[in-house]
């Protein structure tokens, strides 16, 4: 990239790079110098290859937002202010440039970074013969303990924010329409934007995690391949069993108008479908009232959707999965591909 690498360095740092709470060296010399004052710190990794986390015609706008949005969540989950992000960036060489495709990107990296006061301390550009590829870090800060997957206790509630499946639905749609592997269904202009924007800019639960953690909630993981793949991690290392109604878990109204009482898409969409970017918290019950009027406050949803309980005799570590009070049969198998 030669010349022009130091071209877009500085035009991430004029656009993106602006001074932030403890940033007190930032964009422009071999490494950022933050200052957590005291607080403990939290770092979380992520990193997307194009044709295989995104589409190649994905909107740079999107691209940035998403890429954000996942390493926040991460943040989210445990219960931290997001606060600093590294970015590094592997550019394909390209004959036209990357002028316009950096505006949009910067635009859209902007609207979520500053709805949260998340700074870019740093990173790398370089160019590459192979895809786009993006490494973002994202460093937060906490003042109590940090939310984990190993704190679920017997007697827990099972409890998720806003409402889960709608990516998925909107992958199924997305795929269809290039021709590749998806399940296709009727779906109006409407219900299809509607799942698309909840695809290609999730919003990051940062308010409700750091409140739910001062709370006194120990439990959270951030809800990311899927419900009953991210519940089974907070079980395994929890070593503890959980009873989930697949009904109960949280629908928008357009995926419940698509779904309606079919339990086969439950849990193709919501249960394991992924990309939801939602917390999955497990807490006493006496803690319930004290969730619910922070999720008031903060005009989110948030459900109950099962308890946490004792492992089976034979020390195994399961998920009862029941629909309308009936017990059901958990997926043969399941996955998850990001895909924007």
């Amino acid at each position: 990239m030669a010349g022009g690498e130091f071209a877009l360095i500085e035009q991430l740092r004029s656009r993106l790079g602006k001074a932030g709470k403890g940033v007190r060296l930032g964009i422009g010399d071999d490494a950022a110098w933050l200052d957590p004052a005291g607080r403990q710190l939290v770092a979380t990794m992520d990193t997307l290859v194009g044709d295989r986390h995104f589409f190649p015609d994905v909107r740079p706008y999107d691209l940035a937002w998403k890429a954000l949005a996942v390493n926040l969540s991460d943040l989210a989950a445990m219960g931290a202010e997001a606060r600093w992000c590294l970015l590094s960036l592997a550019l394909p060489l390209r004959a036209a440039g990357y002028g316009a495709w950096m505006e949009d990107f910067m635009a859209g990296w902007s609207a979520l970074a500053e709805r949260y006061g998340v700074t870019l301390a740093g990173g790398d550009t370089v160019s590459t013969d192979g895809p786009l590829t993006l490494s973002i870090t994202a460093l937060g800060l906490v003042d109590q303990c940090v939310m984990r997957r190993d704190t679920a206790r017997p007697g827990d509630m099972v409890w998720v924010t806003g409402s889960l499946g709608d990516a998925a639905a909107a992958l199924d749609l997305a795929l269809v329409e290039r021709g590749q592997e998806g399940q296709s269904f009727p779906c109006s202009v409407a219900q299809q934007e509607a799942l698309e924007a909840r695809r290609l800019r999730p919003t990051p639960r940062l308010e409700f995690g750091e409140a739910a953690a001062a709370c006194g909630v120990c439990c959270a993981m951030d809800c990311s391949d899927g419900f009953l793949a991210d519940l089974s991690h907070i079980l395994e290392a929890s070593g503890v069993h959980a009873r989930i109604a697949l009904d109960a878990l949280p629908l928008s109204r357009e995926l419940m108008d698509l779904a309606g009482e079919d339990p086969e898409r439950w849990q193709r969409w919501p249960l394991t479908g992924g990309d939801d970017y939602e917390l999955i918290l497990c807490a006493p019950a006496a803690l319930s009232a004290a969730l619910q009027r922070v999720a008031a406050a903060l005009s989110l949803r948030l459900t109950a959707v099962g308890s946490i309980q004792s492992p089976n005799p034979n020390g195994q570590v399961a998920v009862t999965l029941t629909w309308r009070d009936q017990s059901l049969s958990l997926p043969s198998s399941w996955g998850h591909v990001h895909a924007l």
